[in-house]
């Protein structure tokens, strides 16, 4: 294990040698196949067990995971001399799913939602690719409805 993941995580303090090797099993894991789920994305199935074993362990808290993250960010950013941070928040609705417990609300009591903010920091250095033409390249169309009368409609996504 000498990869991303080991550089990254190089300061995590998880109590025990063989807990860090794990969590950068499953960050080199995950980050191969980052649309997968935890069992597509694990090699076998004793990976997958091990993972969820991980998460569920009471010897591991979230933010002992993350700091080494924000470390190696933290360093990185030192290296530079401008640092761009584009950010997001998206609100997630959970309203209506039927196994929500312990999320909180934020307009009405009644609604369940859960606020995602995201960073990422960029340098200056990224290179802007002709921002000023659109191109169709990517985009995708599909069919609207079954019957022959709506079977020529189209709508992009």
């Amino acid at each position: 294990m000498g990869g991303w993941a080991t550089k990254e995580l190089k300061s995590a303090q998880l109590g025990d040698a063989r807990r860090t090797k794990r969590l950068i099993k499953i960050v080199e894991n995950l980050t191969k196949k980052p649309n997968s789920t935890v069992p597509e994305a694990s090699e076998n199935w004793a990976d997958t067990k091990a993972t969820y074993d991980f998460w569920d362990s009471p010897y591991i808290k979230p933010e002992q995971v993350r700091q080494p993250h924000i470390s190696s960010t933290i360093e990185r950013i030192q290296e530079y001399d401008c640092i761009l941070n584009i950010e997001d928040t998206t609100e997630l609705n959970y309203t209506n799913h039927p196994a929500t417990e312990g999320i909180g609300y934020l307009d009405s009591k009644y609604s369940r939602v859960c606020k995602v903010h995201s960073t990422i920091a960029v340098t200056t250095l990224v290179n802007t690719i002709r921002s000023d033409k659109s191109t169709s390249v990517g985009k995708r169309y599909i069919r609207i409805g079954k019957s022959k009368k709506t079977s020529s409609e189209t709508n992009r996504i």
